[in-house]
């Protein structure tokens, strides 16, 4: 199903794109193969020598634990990536009990799409903080005006065990403090989320 998507206020327009899904039997639920051929910029032998690990900061900000949706940065290479402007790596391990199972969907419990995508702008909110600091005003997710695109071609399971994202920084606006990256999530290795000209400011 193919859809055109418009959301504004009174002031006019706020949100608009395509976008589209499908319907899927159990079987194929059941097979889910990812994203085929899918280039995720792992860092290579040199970026992961002189890789920084962190885990992600508790404090504003950055989420509570309730929307908390990475929790290690498990590879952090400031000048790592095709462009030499951040590789990052980050994961969390998959709870059975995580409040979303029990909200999303009812008798059908998988980690909503929204919050795969929350899970790659934290990581993003990470490179932004470290290579500007704590913002003086809020953050925008995503900067306004700029065009971005998302795949999304799986699901997360309570069966499942552990999320990965990684984020490649594809450009940097120092004077007005904007980041604009490509990025995977994939879960037990396999690639669900193609995520292209996300940006934070």
């Amino acid at each position: 199903q193919h859809y055109d998507l418009l959301v504004e206020n009174a002031q006019g327009p706020i949100y608009k794109g395509t976008t589209y899904f499908g319907f899927f039997t159990k079987g194929a639920l059941a097979n889910q193969v990812g994203i085929r051929d899918a280039r995720v910029p792992w860092p290579n032998e040199q970026e992961l020598e002189r890789a920084q690990s962190d885990t992600l900061p508790h404090d504003p900000p950055f989420p509570g634990p309730m929307l908390r949706m990475v929790d290690r940065v498990t590879a952090y290479v400031p000048d790592g990536g095709s462009k030499g402007l951040g590789l990052l790596v980050g994961t969390i391990a998959v709870d059975p009990e995580f409040w979303f199972f029990k909200a999303h969907f009812y008798q059908d419990p998988v980690w909503p799409g929204s919050l795969g995508l929350e899970s790659f702008l934290q990581l993003l909110k990470y490179a932004a903080w470290r290579r500007w600091g704590a913002p003086a005003k809020p953050w925008h997710t995503v900067a306004c005006g700029v065009p971005h695109a998302w795949v999304y071609r799986g699901q997360v399971l309570p069966t499942d065990r552990e999320v990965t994202v990684v984020l490649e920084i594809v450009a940097a606006d120092d004077d007005n403090r904007r980041l604009t990256a490509n990025g995977f999530l994939t879960v037990d290795g396999r690639v669900i989320y193609q995520m292209t000209d996300f940006t934070l400011q």
